[in-house]
């Protein structure tokens, strides 16, 4: 970690404005609060075009596998068609198209004591969450037997599964590297 510059030092990049990562912002959506939410419109078109087309093709009773096929790849070419229109705006409007995104990240790492990771309240319970999930990934993994659908899904939950219990532990360590350190985490 390099030092930050203080509050009155001037920034890198002056030519920017300070940006608030939850400011409305158009092309992304907007919570019912008003801020700017983590979800792109690119990202809510593609999964709902994705949707749509899933609806469609079970209408037209299309085969499982072309019809999740055909709903993955349309809902991702929806979905990086806009957001690709939608950087080429902010470039020609002069703003940063990660801006958003950067400026989300620096606020949670500010708000985690400079780590971008997840810091749980409870940790112990994130990692149960991960074992739920490994369970749920096994139990359906067994009842339902080898296909393609029971494998993906199983893969699907045992990645959220990893991604809860790393979560968890890394927690439980900084919070111990904490303690160790005498400086008071205000999680307990």
């Amino acid at each position: 970690m390099g030092s930050r510059p203080k509050a009155n030092a001037p920034s890198r990049d002056d030519e920017q404005q300070p940006h608030d990562p939850y400011a409305k912002r158009p092309g992304y959506v907007t919570g019912v609060d008003g801020r700017t939410d983590t979800w792109t419109t690119a990202s809510v078109a593609g999964i709902v075009t994705g949707i749509v087309v899933l609806f469609v093709s079970g209408l037209l009773q299309a085969p499982s596998p072309i019809a999740y096929g055909a709903a993955v790849v349309i809902g991702a070419v929806v979905w990086f068609g806009v957001r690709a229109r939608r950087r080429a705006a902010d470039r020609r409007d002069g703003r940063s198209p990660d801006a958003v995104a950067q400026a989300r990240s620096r606020a949670v790492a500010d708000a985690n004591g400079g780590r971008r990771f997840l810091v749980a309240q409870n940790p112990v319970v994130v990692i149960v969450m991960g074992g739920v999930f490994l369970t749920v990934a096994v139990v359906q993994l067994v009842a339902r037997g080898l296909s393609a659908g029971a494998v993906a899904v199983a893969v699907l939950l045992a990645a959220s599964a990893v991604f809860f219990v790393v979560q968890g532990i890394g927690t439980l360590v900084v919070r111990r590297r904490e303690e160790s350190r005498g400086v008071d985490t205000g999680g307990h």
